[in-house]
């Protein structure tokens, strides 16, 4: 099952239809569940829709995915790394009207290449690209993030943002 979030801020339609175009591409008949936003257009009747999701229903179906496609926000990365489960990742872009800044793009920058089981992509090409290894991987098992990799996370992420010094 793909697993489908685009965080509950705004809707995400690119990734939506990026993602529709890619499983009428690639033929993908598996289960999707996506959470689209409130206000989102998009519509499929190959992917079981909702617009919100309460916490625990999101870590519900999360628990559930092989795959897990998303905007580039923090929560859906590191969850990824946390549960052990592979990401296709697609950055909003302030270029076009998806969100305030490019901070999404900042972010998909600072990972890019970091994890192996996070794929970050800036075109439809790449995302197409990624979905069919995210798909030929499914059968291939994930381990959370170990503690090693965890503090290397922490510092990346404390440098990224100029902390100094040992975190408390």
């Amino acid at each position: 099952m793909i697993f489908i979030t685009v965080g509950t801020q705004l809707p995400f339609d690119r990734l939506l239809e990026y993602f529709s175009d890619w499983q009428k591409n690639a033929g993908y008949t598996g289960k999707v569940v996506a959470q689209v936003g409130i206000g989102s257009r998009f519509t499929s009747n190959q992917v079981e829709m909702v617009e919100t999701l309460t916490s625990e229903q999101y870590y519900q179906w999360f628990s559930q995915a092989e795959g897990v496609v998303s905007h580039a926000g923090m929560g859906s990365i590191l969850s990824c790394l946390d549960y052990g489960k592979r990401g296709v990742f697609l950055p909003r872009q302030y270029t076009l009207n998806e969100h305030r800044n490019d901070h999404q793009l900042d972010t998909a920058t600072a990972f890019k290449e970091k994890y192996p089981t996070l794929t970050f992509c800036a075109d439809k090409q790449a995302f197409f690209i990624a979905m069919d290894a995210l798909i030929d991987a499914e059968n291939n098992t994930v381990s959370p993030i170990s503690p090693q990799l965890n503090d290397e996370l922490g510092r990346n992420i404390a440098d990224y943002l100029g902390f100094k010094g040992k975190l408390k």
